[in-house]
């Protein structure tokens, strides 16, 4: 989303995002697609549970966050937990359902139809430099987003978003809540 691009400009991902498409035929050992899918369902709910500290616990010290559709934007965990966090102050049952959990071939792991939800109930949300809003208990629910998942030492290296509509990531909250016009 190019409102996420300009209100939060950070380092673009040098090496290009590999598009990771559906799973092919070739098998991986069920040791290894075990450990990895255990890893990435542990590392959502350490989310769902708003503990960033064990959540780092399970990603590599080079983590980044990937935004495909803001230009390959790159967070690194400190600041991608910064942002999230501003959104578990205002919205105290944030969360984050999805649809399944999957090893790629390659050796990702695809997190499908992620969708972020919670009632804005506590302090008052904004993003960036835009005003903040009040907290009013309206619920949101932001478009779906396909995540996956890379490996390196056995802990999560890097997150990749492929956003699946507008309403996603704090720009999508923030338009929910009244902030932007519709996009």
């Amino acid at each position: 989303m190019n409102l996420f691009k300009k209100l939060f400009r950070r380092k673009k991902s040098k090496a290009l995002v590999k598009e990771t498409t559906e799973s092919d035929s070739r098998n991986t050992s069920a040791t290894e697609q075990s450990w990895k899918h255990d890893l990435v369902v542990a590392f959502v709910q350490e989310w769902n549970n708003h503990d960033f500290e064990s959540a780092k616990k399970l990603v590599s010290t080079d983590f980044v966050v990937v935004f495909v559709a803001a230009d390959n934007m790159e967070l690194e965990y400190q600041d991608f937990a910064a942002e999230v966090n501003k959104i578990f102050d205002a919205f105290p049952d944030f969360a984050f359902k999805y649809e399944s959990i999957e090893e790629q071939a390659d050796g990702a792991v695809v997190l499908r139809n992620l969708i972020p939800h919670g009632h804005h109930t506590a302090k008052p949300y904004a993003f960036g430099p835009c005003p903040p809003i009040e907290p009013s208990g309206q619920y949101v629910e932001n478009s779906p987003e396909t995540l996956y998942f890379h490996f390196n030492d056995s802990k999560i290296s890097k997150q990749v978003v492929h956003a699946q509509g507008e309403m996603t990531g704090p720009p999508g909250i923030y338009t929910q809540l009244g902030g932007f016009p519709a996009l």
